[in-house]
């Protein structure tokens, strides 16, 4: 059995089609204006989705939520309440396990064989997604409820999957400037200033108008070296990132702005926006480094999050970071596969 999963899954499966009893606790924890509830309850508005919870250390509690995870708008909250989860497969093929993070994106963070699982210290509110490895069908989607969970990955937990890309929602809208809510004055204009490199990795250095010092990004050795590449004379075959930027011309699109849009624990993110024939926009994840040596190639402009570059800055007020640097990721802290023989053990496990 996985750490700390003492609950007996068949009072999970139990809990299925048993009604729920509300103790004084749940009232409260219902009555309560929490963002959980929240998540929850616009999730529960979609058929067509449920996923199976036990909860671990309080008893078995099961959770029905329906509806994608990926809903426009639904991400992961700023939240203090830890969590574990616990993801068991079940099926016959590998699943692979995505985070929603801060801005709506999914992330990988495991792939789980058959009779395998992985466990998760996240926080409450973070919605997670499974996907067929093979096919990319979402399977199940659930958002973290406080405490220690398991969730069974099965076929009675994973009713006539959809097909669906697994990084992205099928239909996403642009919201305000950067695509995902923020607006333009949360960002300030910027520049490279400087690319170091070095045996241990690279570094670059982002000068943000209106911050007097630089907000430095590390980089791998092999991103520093695409970044120098960018910033030199053209050769005589194309690049990848000259192949990119030509791929997009030849299908009409360009690169409108490059974001340097935050910081998550100690991961930048950013986000290229692209423009479509007949002037749609598109909001793209990606890495600083490939938006940077991308921003270059294309000569895009070049834009940082304010709080990012107030957060660098040494003495930064209060009021100019807020409670951002409270953002924190998931953090994977274990992962079992099974052995080799044909029973299957849960016991066999390594560290992620």
């Amino acid at each position: 059995m996985p750490p700390a999963c003492a609950t007996s899954v068949w009072q999970c499966r139990a809990a299925v089609v048993a009604p729920k009893q509300h103790s004084r606790d749940d009232q409260r924890r219902e009555a309560k204006p929490h963002a959980i509830q929240r998540l929850q309850g616009a999730a529960v508005e979609r058929p067509g989705r449920r996923a199976l919870l036990c909860g671990l250390g309080a008893g078995a509690v099961s959770l029905l939520l329906q509806g994608p995870a990926a809903a426009l708008g639904l991400h992961s909250l700023n939240s203090k309440t830890p969590s574990v989860i616990t993801f068991r497969n079940e099926l016959d093929r590998t699943v692979k396990i995505y985070w929603i993070n801060y801005t709506g994106d999914a992330e990988l963070f495991a792939a789980v064989p058959p009779a395998g699982w992985f466990t998760v210290d996240t926080f409450e509110s973070h919605p997670w997604r499974v996907v067929d490895a093979a096919s990319g069908e979402v399977l199940q989607e659930l958002v973290t409820p406080p405490g220690s969970t398991l969730v069974r990955i099965d076929p009675l937990a994973t009713p006539q999957a959809r097909p669906q890309p697994a990084g992205e929602p099928a239909a996403s809208e642009f919201v305000g400037w950067d695509g995902v809510g923020g607006s333009e004055a949360e960002y300030a204009p910027a520049s490279i200033a400087e690319i170091g490199l070095d045996h241990l990795g690279g570094v670059a250095m982002i000068q943000a108008d209106g911050f007097p010092l630089p907000v430095p990004i590390a980089v791998g050795i092999n991103d520093a070296a695409q970044l120098f590449h960018a910033a030199g004379p053209e050769f005589r075959r194309p690049s990848t990132m000259t192949l990119w930027v030509r791929s997009l011309e030849a299908a009409g699109a360009r690169v409108d702005r490059v974001l340097i849009t935050r910081l998550v624990g100690s991961t930048v993110y950013a986000r290229i926006i692209l423009a479509l024939p007949g002037g749609e926009l598109r909001s793209l994840d990606a890495r600083p480094s490939d938006s940077l040596a991308l921003a270059m190639q294309s000569h895009a402009p070049l834009f940082i999050g304010r709080r990012l570059a107030a957060s660098q800055q040494p003495g930064a007020p209060e009021v100019q970071v807020g409670d951002w640097l409270q953002q924190q990721p998931p953090s994977p802290s274990r992962q079992g596969s099974p052995p080799t023989s044909a029973q299957a053990s849960y016991r066999h496990s390594r560290h992620a």
